[in-house]
């Protein structure tokens, strides 16, 4: 198969996987063995290194050894030679392959059943409890970094801001930042990321986003912050989706402007919203791979756009 270029003359690069933050990630078949990895380089300055600090996360979380956390495979220094361009030797960072779509891209051809957002979301929150467990926080949660494996479980992927909880002042894809990111004072990346859960979780059963923003002048998070939640709801824009009262109860916990005031993973999972799933696990997951192997054909059939 004729790729986009080789890494090392080791691996064939067959497509580009992901680009965002000057990172850019391709999927990559090794000659050989012909396994398929996901390899990631930083394309803004191909000669700067990884920083320690990111092997340091990428190795504990490993160590976790979670199903719903992409696993790290390890890391060089190599040349990337693609189609067109002059040979570059360039620090790259090697994941196991997940072969399926991001969970963007799912949500992109409609919303998700509240049934079915209830299991993708077990399982999200899942590989976050095990972050925060190794004492790391993502900072970065989204659904363009929710990956999903051959038998669709979802894998978290995306680490360039996870850190340690402590003195935190990075900042991630601005739709999904807490409020609070944007004082630029030190925050609980904890309590960050789940609002940043919430309103993945939003999106995921709304099909469209609760707000562009937190900051104060947005005027539908400002209802939100402002707990006018009968106002918010009312809205036009959401009225129609026929939401559950346990999910929007849900929802606005998760998205409150005060951290403190945000439910933990153990009570989230232990909310009305989340209850009901525990009986029913194995009819829903069938029922998600039907439904993700349906998006993928539907995907697999759409013109073909550059990232």
């Amino acid at each position: 198969m004729q790729g986009l270029g080789t890494i090392n003359n080791e691996f064939t690069i067959l497509s580009i996987k992901h680009k965002e933050f000057e990172r850019i990630s391709y999927l990559a078949k090794h000659n050989q063995t012909q396994d398929l990895r996901i390899i990631e380089f930083k394309y803004g300055n191909l000669q700067e290194i990884f920083p320690a600090q990111e092997i340091d996360v990428l190795n504990a979380l490993n160590n976790a050894n979670n199903p719903n956390i992409l696993r790290y495979l390890g890391n060089g220094n190599g040349q990337l030679a693609l189609n067109g361009e002059q040979p570059r030797v360039a620090p790259y960072i090697i994941f196991e392959n997940a072969p399926k779509y991001d969970l963007f891209s799912y949500i992109r051809l409609r919303r998700f059943s509240e049934r079915q957002a209830k299991l993708i979301f077990k399982k999200i929150l899942n590989g976050v409890r095990a972050i925060h467990n190794a004492k790391y926080c993502h900072l970065d949660i989204k659904p363009a970094n929710i990956l999903f494996d051959e038998n669709y479980n979802p894998k978290i992927y995306g680490f360039y801001f996870c850190r340690l909880n402590e003195n935190n002042l990075q900042r991630g894809t601005i739709e999904y930042t807490a409020p609070e990111i944007f004082d630029f004072h030190i925050y609980d990346g904890f309590k960050s990321d789940i609002f940043s859960l919430g309103h993945l979780l939003f999106n995921l059963v709304c099909g469209i986003l609760g707000f562009r923003s937190s900051e104060k002048n947005d005027q539908f998070y400002r209802l939100i912050k402002e707990k006018k939640y009968e106002e918010y709801w009312g809205l036009k824009l959401f009225k129609t989706l026929n939401l559950s009262h346990e999910f929007k109860d849900l929802v606005v916990k998760m998205l409150a402007f005060n951290p403190n005031e945000r439910p933990t993973i153990d009570e989230i999972l232990q909310s009305a919203w989340m209850q009901e799933i525990n009986n029913q696990i194995e009819a829903v997951e069938q029922e998600v791979s039907n439904e993700l192997h349906q998006r993928d054909t539907e995907l697999q059939n759409q013109p073909q756009v550059n990232i």
